[in-house]
């Protein structure tokens, strides 16, 4: 099988990735992912780029006499008409002899250098996304490109689980400064209650 191309996008905000676990959806695994939003024109300058894509596969063997109705192109918009891509990957698959390989997503910093497995970059990360583009014909109704995950550089992190002033809405204040033996770490509901914070 000839390896497919692989591009890159410019950086974006990476929402709800799922790199070092799978998403699961109704108690089904459907693979690593991560949804990425671009600028408006570097979201275009995507768009134009699948759209140039689909036309090339439209061409080829395996779908002669195919029509591509409303094809999917691996993005969406969310409530505010913002458009949205995802990129997927699954995270297991078997081989003929029916051995199950389980996969991977390579992550990288900013410099190039492979970050430890122990980091999992989370909502609201700066990421660029390395990927390659599968078309696919399941029917009239469900056809288009796929959008295959194939590493991630993080260029500004941000981690499940790690909390901080800001994600509580704290900002700098004058007053009262921790010296290191003062820390506590904080043993409550992180995550629910960083989701509620607010300035008022």
């Amino acid at each position: 099988m000839t390896k497919r191309k692989v591009f890159t996008t410019k950086k974006g905000v990476a929402f709800y990735p799922h790199l070092r676990k799978p998403e699961v959806f109704e108690g089904t695994d459907v693979g690593y992912t991560c949804k990425l939003m671009l600028t408006p024109s570097e979201t275009e300058e995507l768009k134009a780029l699948l759209e140039s894509e689909l036309e090339v596969a439209k061409k080829l063997p395996e779908f002669s006499g195919k029509k591509w109705t409303k094809p999917t192109m691996g993005m969406s918009e969310d409530k505010d008409g913002n458009v949205i891509f995802k990129f997927k990957k699954t995270s297991q698959f078997k081989t003929k002899t029916g051995e199950v390989i389980h996969t991977t997503v390579p992550i990288f910093d900013a410099s190039g250098k492979a970050v430890p497995e122990t980091v999992d970059p989370s909502n609201g990360s700066i990421v660029r996304v390395g990927f390659s583009i599968y078309p696919f014909y399941k029917s009239s109704a469900v056809h288009g490109l796929s959008l295959r995950l194939e590493a991630v550089q993080v260029l500004e992190l941000k981690e499940y689980g790690v909390q901080t002033a800001d994600s509580y809405g704290f900002g700098a204040e004058e007053g009262y400064t921790a010296k290191d033996d003062d820390e506590i770490p904080f043993d409550g509901d992180e995550k629910e209650n960083a989701d509620e914070s607010a300035d008022f």
